[in-house]
């Protein structure tokens, strides 16, 4: 099944870059520990997914570019010469003039004018799609363009296509801040984009710095650096994946997003997803590394009941028991959680000291066993690494940097802080209310 991705504002255009980069340098790469045949089925499978083969022979990413401005536009569009990979030419739509880093002027002022051409080209880009399975949607809380117009587009392919999986990464900002008015963009951006898409994956560049400094060395982090993680991330996730024992792909399994949605987010009052994985190692050292599932598992697993972002620096004394109660508060809860596991011998790693992912302990007395934790594997690895485990979570994870985006809107809106910006839209404080009633009673269903 065909996915086309929609970059939207200049973060979503950049992390779309390097996500289609991601995943077509790994869907090229050949891998010497599965079969001739299980990796041209691997390549067929995920360039048949994110990319069509135009007549020059390259492969054309399904991919719509949209933002106000056209620097990053341009850059993306220079970024692929000699990548073996190309964006259709009629592909991108650009303004004069940008947003402002103002929810309100992207959702009210660009989006209504922008709306007709923008879908226009939207559906030529499915149209060109033979077995069409739906919407990769990249975009950013913080500014103008990714969150009010990416919103506003997001609702539109809702209504162009209500069967069509809506599967939305949105980049939480710095805590300490880019744009001064933040906290109200990233309100209204997920006040939105909740109603519309299937799924979000926050993905928060705070956690993601952290990776960069702690686990890969780089002294001075910049966005590049933060985008080339995220998309391996998410193309770890998004690349296809077997159920079968000889290592082959499961030819049923095209559908990568409606999996993804049936499996993380089923429930619909619950469509906020964190996602983790292991190992990050600078590109320098992959040679010379090497892993064990055990080891791998049982990291994985720990940073799933601690709700850590990295491996460095975890909580090893904080263990579950099935008496545990999680009214002790030392640990998180989940409606969902699944493990993609990526590398050698996938399919039969050790079983001897695997932890219970099920653990009901874990998980509201409402989720069945079988819905807890699906593990998908593959015995090709990830790129060049040997193996890898990717974790996407379904619970609490996203209710403590929720609760904070909350606090800082009320004491910005409670000093009157720039409403200016906002008062001929007068959809801010129900925003504000949506995302606090979430952020509360949502966290007290998940625990009961």
């Amino acid at each position: 099944m065909a996915c086309v991705t929609v970059q939207l504002g200049q973060c979503g255009t950049q992390l779309g870059h390097h996500l289609l980069s991601s995943l077509h340098d790994d869907a090229k790469h050949s891998s010497s520990i599965v079969s001739s045949n299980a990796n041209e089925e691997y390549t067929n499978a995920s360039l048949s997914t994110f990319f069509q083969e135009a007549r020059s022979g390259q492969h054309e990413a399904r991919s719509v570019m949209i933002d106000m401005e056209a620097k990053a536009v341009n850059c993306a569009l220079q970024g692929t010469s000699g990548k073996g990979w190309s964006y259709p030419k009629e592909g991108q739509f650009c303004q004069k003039s940008g947003s402002g880093n103002n929810w309100s002027y992207g959702y009210k002022v660009h989006a209504p004018q922008c709306r007709e051409p923008i879908m226009d080209m939207v559906q030529h880009e499915v149209e060109k799609c033979d077995h069409f399975g739906g919407f990769l949607v990249l975009s950013s809380l913080a500014g103008g363009t990714g969150s009010g117009l990416g919103s506003y587009i997001t609702g539109s392919l809702r209504d162009a296509f209500p069967h069509a999986s809506i599967l939305n990464p949105v980049v939480c900002p710095y805590t300490e801040g880019e744009v001064a008015v933040q906290s109200y963009n990233a309100l209204l951006s997920l006040a939105h984009t909740c109603d519309t898409a299937d799924a979000s994956i926050l993905l928060h560049n705070d956690h993601v710095h952290r990776i960069c400094e702690k686990l890969l060395g780089i002294k001075h982090v910049s966005f590049n650096d933060v985008n080339g993680v995220v998309a391996k991330q998410l193309a770890s996730l998004l690349q296809p994946v077997t159920f079968s024992s000889d290592g082959n792909l499961s030819m049923n399994f095209r559908n990568v997003l409606n999996e993804i949605v049936y499996t993380s987010a089923c429930h619909g009052q619950y469509t906020m997803l964190d996602l983790k994985s292991i190992p990050h190692v600078a590109q320098a050292s992959v040679a010379y590394s090497t892993f064990s599932w055990d080891s791998l598992i049982k990291r994985i697993y720990q940073m799933m009941i601690t709700d850590f972002y990295m491996d460095e620096g975890l909580d090893w004394h904080r263990k579950l028991s099935v008496s545990s109660s999680y009214n002790t508060g030392r640990h998180p809860r989940y409606v969902s959680n699944l493990v993609v596991m990526r590398g050698k011998q996938a399919l039969a790693p050790p079983e001897s000291e695997n932890p219970d992912f099920q653990n009901p302990v874990l998980y509201p007395a409402w989720i069945p066993a079988s819905a807890r934790c699906p593990i998908w594997k593959i015995n090709r690895p990830f790129e060049k690494i040997e193996k890898s485990v990717a974790l996407l979570s379904n619970g609490t994870s996203c209710v403590k940097p929720l609760d904070d985006v909350v606090s800082k809107a009320w004491q910005m809106y409670g000093a009157r802080a720039y409403l200016h910006q906002y008062t001929k839209n007068a959809e801010l404080f129900d925003a504000i209310l949506a995302v606090l009633s979430w952020s509360k009673e949502g966290e007290a269903v998940i625990h009961s």
